[in-house]
């Protein structure tokens, strides 16, 4: 009686320290992002902000970023994107105000990506908005890893549509 009850609350311990990192994931990014970024994976980048491009107060901190393509995709102001110029490079802004003129619409952004002829983009330039930033820590990043290999290797639905 006395192994049963041991390895039962072995198993439970393991059990717990696997889904450890899924409940923190799901904690920092909420539970919404976290449920659609296994049903919508290929919509999800995370990429380590290295450079510390966007001036955070640590570097390397994890942007989470979903892809425009994404079927809820949505911009609203001050959000924080990125697009693509007319030269081919891609910057990051914040979006001040959006407007619309017959299906048009505009997204007037910062300057301080050095194009001043202009202030506004349109939709098809945006290729993503952040979504969250993440410091960087050792269990964030540990986490973030597991997560980001976890949505795109062990997505259930993708397994399920293979076989």
């Amino acid at each position: 009686m006395k192994i049963n009850i041991k390895k039962t609350i072995t198993l439970l311990i393991v059990t717990f320290l696997a889904f450890l990192p899924f409940i923190y994931v799901t904690n920092i990014i909420g539970l919404d992002i976290f449920l659609d970024s296994f049903e919508n994976s290929n919509y999800y980048i995370i990429i380590q902000d290295k450079e510390n491009i966007l001036q955070s107060n640590t570097d390397g901190d994890y942007l989470i970023i979903q892809k425009s393509s994404h079927p809820d995709f949505e911009i609203e102001e001050s959000d924080t994107i990125f697009y693509s110029n007319f030269e081919g490079d891609i910057l990051y802004t914040k979006i001040n105000y959006v407007t619309s003129i017959a299906a048009i619409k505009r997204y007037y952004i910062d300057k301080q990506n050095e194009e001043k002829d202009k202030d506004f983009i349109f939709e098809n330039q945006i290729l993503g908005k952040i979504i969250r930033i993440i410091d960087n820590s050792i269990f964030n990043s540990i986490t973030v890893k597991i997560w980001d290999t976890s949505i795109h290797n062990f997505n259930l639905r993708a397994f399920l549509i293979k076989n």
